[in-house]
């Protein structure tokens, strides 16, 4: 089984929209998930000024829709996961947060180290309507413990044992841009991306990188990305895919 996750304001059909994940013939026999997960659900259970409560995206993914898949589809426990964006972190995090539960996880342009730029995370929510910032993991001083646990550079050492797989560009024009295209938000991923992979490193774990450089924020590099990903996933899966 594979997840896939979309990013903010994405819709699960993301990925059948723009990508040719459903033709891919090493796919033939893989289970994909493609879940809802909300304009800026950040795949967690919202804190909620400490009254928790929903949403519960956490839970609703690995508890609900598994047991949904296990006992309505026949899905096994051989699981990867994979997400774009804010998915590129949820993939890591329930990786680490959960473990045993994927055989591997692959991020492409991850919002992997919230740390780093909180106003990433604080932002969106007031983009979409709430005024209140802090509902996901509360401030990030006062509630540094909470964002620290869903936060893939602090939970790297949880990630020992697993094949990971992380990319991302710089925001400059790329193959699948049009000339002068740049966006201001790769840039910033790319150096989450990039504390990552040095931390990981200071650990001992082996990451497969892919830091392409040209290229923005776009579908056209997350397909790209899930192809080149694919290898590393269905070995781990323990399926070839034909």
């Amino acid at each position: 089984m594979l997840y896939l996750l979309v990013g903010s304001g994405s819709s699960p059909a993301g990925w059948t929209d723009n990508t040719d994940v459903e033709d891919i013939p090493a796919l033939g026999n893989v289970l994909v998930v493609t879940p809802e997960a909300g304009d800026v659900g950040w795949y967690s259970n919202w804190w909620n000024h400490g009254n928790a409560g929903p949403p519960a995206w956490e839970t609703f993914h690995l508890t609900e829709i598994r047991e949904l898949l296990e006992q309505g589809y026949g899905a096994g426990d051989r699981r990867v996961i994979a997400g774009l964006s804010m998915g590129g972190l949820g993939a890591l995090i329930y990786a680490a947060r959960h473990p045993g539960m994927f055989r591997a996880a692959a991020s492409y342009s991850g919002a992997v180290h919230p740390l780093l730029n909180p106003a990433l995370t604080l932002q969106p929510s007031g983009d979409s309507g709430v005024t209140d910032p802090y509902p996901i993991w509360g401030d990030p001083v006062a509630q540094r413990p909470i964002w620290l646990s869903h936060d893939a550079v602090d939970l790297a050492p949880r990630l020992r044992g697993l094949p990971l797989f992380l990319s991302v560009g710089n925001g400059k024009p790329g193959p699948f841009d049009p000339p002068g295209v740049t966006d201001d938000l790769e840039p910033v991923l790319e150096q989450m991306n990039l504390d990552l992979a040095a931390r990981l490193a200071q650990l001992g774990i082996p990451a497969t990188t892919d830091f392409y450089g040209p290229g923005t924020h776009s579908w056209p590099y997350w397909d790209r990305e899930l192809h080149r990903s694919l290898p590393l996933l269905l070995k781990a899966l323990g399926t070839s895919g034909t």
